[in-house]
């Protein structure tokens, strides 16, 4: 009786542990199954389109986002070089999220025949570019729902592509943030992102807080813009100068305007325990100076904890280090380009007709010269960062963008094909 009891309950945990098993590898396989499927479903998607559409997938292309304080943006595709005819038309993965309003034209703003794999554009997964001439270069355009989201008093986003991004900003828009450095945006009209990796931020919205400080019986206003609440300044002077204040959350981002009779720069940072003022090595975090002339510089920070802030001012010897090497740079900003410097031109937007026609106006003048380009005029505000990033971030300032746009100067000529 014992024997034939402990066979049975050999052969029952033998069958449950079958059905254990077979459930584990039910369980495994529905999460691979579940985890490959969408992209698998994609590529039959987009390999059934192309074949149905005798169509190829465009590749080599410039995205424009058009941004401001809300959540929508306008999205561009901008197809700069070939040409097609109906009977091989070109297929662009539109970005993901809600999209609406789908235009597609030319650089002359002449329109073209719209296309896209579902029965509406909002339905749609791809947009089908039937025709493209030659010697001009095509658009599509459309608007993308709640793209930006807003965190703590900020708008923010991640983007990621492999091809080239130009971010422009709406005209009100003074300043943003690439990977949490500032970018002065004001003479600008955007950034373009080279094998784009970039966490792009602004404020949501301009305002500043002007805070007071009372030193050798005088006053001095310092304006501050965060997406926090600030707490009072304190400010210790006479040699080692130093500016305090309490941070009371994470992440928070501050842009400082201060004044140079004050206290000077090159400044340090400093997060440290709430009151502690023994400040160490340890505790320095990153900053970034810019947009310094005659009576200010800005200085940006982030934090990562509570703590206080101390704000560590520079030597005379040290100021005068820093305005050397500011003048240094406007110097060689001047003697590396061989185009005069044109002030309040406009930047075209690429892929429009003014882009063309201020190229072939630039190449007559330039009489066949060689120009060289420089960026260090970018430098003559005095921007200091402490470390770089790993890309490439390039600010489209109206000096510059002539130049910009002779290296890649091409005389177009519309005509039917």
């Amino acid at each position: 009786m014992t024997v034939l009891w402990k066979m049975q309950r050999c052969l029952k945990f033998q069958s449950q542990s079958k059905i254990l098993e077979k459930k584990v590898l039910f369980i495994i396989f529905s999460v691979v199954l579940i985890s490959i499927s969408p992209q698998v479903f994609g590529e039959d998607e987009l390999d059934a389109l192309l074949e149905k559409e005798n169509g190829v997938l465009i590749e080599q292309q410039k995205i424009i986002f058009e941004m401001g304080r809300h959540s929508d943006v306008h999205v561009k595709h901008v197809i700069e070089t070939g040409a097609w005819n109906p009977d091989r038309p070109r297929i662009i993965e539109i970005l993901p999220g809600m999209h609406s309003n789908l235009t597609i034209v030319d650089e002359d703003g002449d329109t073209y025949g719209v296309g896209y794999d579902g029965d509406t554009f909002e339905e749609s997964k791809y947009i089908i570019l039937r025709q493209k001439l030659g010697n001009y270069d095509l658009i599509a355009g459309y608007d993308l729902k709640n793209f930006m989201e807003l965190e703590n008093g900020l708008w923010k986003k991640n983007i990621h592509s492999t091809n080239d991004i130009l971010v422009m900003f709406e005209e009100d828009m003074e300043l943003i943030f690439a990977n949490s450095r500032p970018v002065d945006i004001r003479e600008a009209k955007g950034i373009n992102c080279i094998g784009c990796g970039i966490t792009i931020e602004y404020f949501e919205n301009n305002d500043t807080i002007k805070k007071e400080i009372l030193f050798a019986e005088k006053k001095y206003e310092i304006e501050v813009s965060a997406n926090e609440e600030i707490s009072e300044f304190k400010f210790f002077g006479g040699g080692s100068d130093i500016l305090n204040f309490d941070v009371t959350d994470v992440n928070q981002l501050f842009v400082l305007k201060i004044p140079l009779e004050l206290f000077k720069n090159p400044f340090d940072v400093y997060l440290t325990e709430k009151d502690d003022m023994e400040l160490d090595q340890l505790d320095k975090i990153r900053k970034t100076e810019f947009a310094q002339d005659e009576t200010h510089v800005s200085l940006s920070f982030r934090t990562n904890s509570e703590g206080t802030i101390s704000v560590l001012g520079a030597t005379p010897k040290e100021h005068q280090a820093k305005l050397d090497q500011i003048e240094w740079m406007k110097e060689n900003a001047v003697a590396s380009t061989k185009i005069e410097e044109k002030k309040g031109v406009a930047l075209p937007i690429p892929g429009t007709k003014a882009a063309s026609e201020l190229a072939e106006k630039m190449s007559d003048t330039n009489d066949g010269e060689e120009t060289t380009l420089s960026f260090a005029d970018e430098l003559k505000q005095g921007q200091r960062q402490d470390s770089g990033d790993d890309m490439t971030i390039i600010v489209i300032i109206s000096g510059i963008i002539v130049a910009i746009i002779i290296g890649g100067a091409l005389l177009k000529l519309k005509k039917n094909k």
